[in-house]
């Protein structure tokens, strides 16, 4: 079996996003718009900073809810986006902003304690 390298990639929110510039990322939002063309997409993130994420290729049109991204952080609002994934109902009724913040919260945390 050939083994595959994968990129590290940062969990960021639209805050954080400044901190990653130029570096491969991971954010979660609610669609706000996707472009005419279809390459272009609008998200709120889950600290209500609207960040813009361009594709080479067009999105599906149809694309609502809430959303993965993966991509280069190009700058504080601003991906190049990679590939996404929208993340189905079934599983974001319950979901709440204020828990995906706090994980973010919790995350730094740790990386702090797993430093020393």
């Amino acid at each position: 079996m050939e083994s595959k390298l994968i990129p590290t990639r940062a969990f960021v929110n639209g805050s954080y996003l400044m901190k990653y510039i130029d570096k491969p990322v991971t954010l979660i939002g609610s669609v706000v718009k996707v472009s005419d063309d279809s390459k272009t997409l609008t998200l709120q993130t889950t600290d209500d900073q609207v960040v813009t994420v361009n594709f080479h290729e067009a999105i599906d049109s149809s694309l609502d809810g809430w959303v993965e991204v993966h991509g280069l952080a190009k700058d504080k609002s601003t991906v190049g986006g990679e590939s996404y994934y929208n993340l189905p109902s079934s599983i974001t009724v319950d979901f709440g902003k204020k828990k995906c913040v706090m994980f973010g919260i919790n995350y730094k945390v740790l990386k702090l304690i797993l430093k020393f």
